[in-house]
C-alpha cells in the first residue's frame, strides 16, 4: 500500500479542492491517502469523506506560525507511515517546503491556473518551481500547458490532464424547493443562470448588463447566480440600478449546486480569468447549453457552435447577442444540450480523470496505484 499525501495552500469550496478531494476520495479505497492543509470552509467535506487531515496556518496570513506547523506536521506524517509522493495543488512555493522537509520523496504538482495582475508573474514562478522541485507536473488545461511551454518548463516533466467531475445527481424535491424558494418557475420562466466565486476575475458585471439588456423585452427571462464572495453587494446593487433587482437571485452558496442548475435553461459564465471551470463541466453533464469566454480553458470545454458560444472577454453585448439567440430558438438549445452531455462523457469525467493522473504517480512510483 502506497502512501500519498495531498497538500494543499487553503481549503475552501472550490474548484481546486474539490478536484483534490476526487482524486483522494478514490486513490483512498486502496491507497493510504493523507491531507497537509489549512482549517478552512471546505474542511469538513474532506471530514464527511473520511479523510484524515492535518493541519496548518495559511502562509499569507501568519508566515511562520504556517512553516512551523507544516514542518512538524510532515515530518509526524512520514514518520508514522513513510510517504512514497507528495502531490502539491495551486501553491508552487509549497513544492519548496516539500523538498526541504522531505527530500528524495518524488513530488507531483498542479497548476490550477492563476488570477489577478500577477498572474503571468505566477506562471513565471510556477515554471521555475517546477524546473527545480517537481518531478512531475499537471495542466489542467491546453491553455496553461501552452503558457508554461513557452515559459520554458521541462517538457518531459508536464502533462496535460483536463479537470473531471462526476456526474452529478439531481434530487427533484430538493430541486422545486430551491425553485420555489427564489421564485424560479421552470414552467413560466426561462432561467440563466451561473455559479462562480463572486469575484472579479468571473466577470459577473457583464452577464448582469447582458441579462439587463434582454430582461426589457423578455418578461420571462430569470438570472440565478449561485456563489459567495466579496463583490456580492456591489453586484446586487448593479441589477438594481439596472432595473432588474427583482429578476436577479443570488443564492450564495448551494450544498447540492445539481438541484439548482437542473433548473437553468442556459448556463453563461462570462471569466476574464479562469482554468479549467468545474462549473462548466457540471452544467455541461447536466445536459446545459454554455455561454462561456475565449479565456484559459472555457475553448477546451465549449466549443463555439457545437454545445455552446464562445465570445470576447469583457464584451457585455457578445454576451447578450448569444444569449438571445438560445433564448429565441429552443431547438438549438435542446441541440447544445445534448452535444454538452456527449462532449462531457467523452472527455471530462471524474473516471477519466483519475486514470490520467494514476498514470502520473505509476510513472514515479514503478506501477499504478489505484
Amino acid at each position: 500500500m502506497k502512501h500519498i499525501l495531498y497538500v494543499l495552500p487553503y481549503l475552501e469550496k472550490a474548484g481546486t479542492e474539490r478536484q483534490a478531494l476526487s482524486l483522494i476520495k478514490h486513490f483512498q479505497q486502496s491507497q493510504q491517502a493523507t491531507l497537509l492543509a489549512p482549517d478552512d470552509t471546505g474542511t469538513e467535506l474532506f471530514a464527511a469523506a473520511g479523510v484524515k487531515h492535518y493541519k496548518f496556518d495559511r502562509l499569507e496570513r501568519n508566515l511562520w506560525q504556517g512553516l512551523t506547523k507544516f514542518r512538524r506536521h510532515i515530518k509526524q506524517i512520514h514518520q508514522e507511515k513513510p510517504i512514497d509522493l507528495v502531490h502539491v495543488h495551486a501553491a508552487h512555493e509549497l513544492m519548496l517546503l516539500v523538498r526541504l522537509f522531505l527530500p528524495g520523496v518524488p513530488i507531483v504538482f498542479t497548476v490550477h491556473g492563476y488570477h489577478g495582475d500577477q498572474a503571468q508573474v505566477s506562471y513565471w514562478l510556477a515554471s521555475k518551481f517546477i524546473n527545480l522541485f517537481a518531478d512531475r507536473a499537471i495542466a489542467v488545461c491546453k491553455a496553461d500547458l501552452e503558457n508554461l511551454l513557452q515559459l520554458k518548463t521541462n517538457p518531459h516533466k508536464l502533462s496535460l490532464i483536463h479537470n473531471g467531475v462526476a456526474e452529478p445527481k439531481v434530487d427533484p424535491i430538493a430541486a422545486q424547493a430551491l425553485a420555489t424558494q427564489y421564485g424560479l418557475d421552470p414552467e413560466q420562466h426561462l432561467i440563466i443562470g451561473t455559479a462562480a466565486r463572486l469575484n472579479p476575475a468571473k466577470g459577473l458585471e457583464f452577464l448582469i448588463a447582458a441579462f439587463a439588456q434582454l430582461a426589457q423585452e423578455h418578461d420571462q427571462l430569470r438570472l440565478a447566480i449561485a456563489g459567495e464572495g466579496y463583490l456580492e453587494a456591489e453586484l446586487k446593487q448593479m441589477a438594481i440600478d439596472l432595473g432588474v433587482g427583482d429578476r436577479v437571485v443570488f443564492t450564495g452558496f448551494v450544498d447540492n449546486l445539481a438541484d439548482l442548475v437542473s433548473l437553468f435553461d442556459v448556463f453563461a459564465l462570462p471569466s476574464l480569468q479562469e482554468a479549467f471551470s468545474l462549473a462548466f463541466l457540471e452544467a455541461m453533464a447536466l445536459q446545459k447549453p454554455i455561454v462561456g469566454t475565449k479565456v484559459g480553458g472555457i475553448p477546451e470545454q465549449v466549443i463555439d457552435g457545437h454545445n455552446g458560444f464562445v465570445v470576447v472577454a469583457g464584451d457585455a453585448a457578445a454576451v447578450a447577442e448569444k444569449l438571445a439567440i438560445l433564448i429565441n430558438d429552443p431547438l438549438l438549445r435542446k441541440e447544445f444540450s445534448h452535444n454538452s452531455y456527449q462532449r462531457y462523457q467523452t472527455n471530462f469525467t471524474t473516471e477519466i480523470m483519475i486514470a490520467k493522473t494514476d498514470r502520473v504517480y505509476a510513472d514515479l512510483l514503478g506501477n499504478p496505484v489505484r
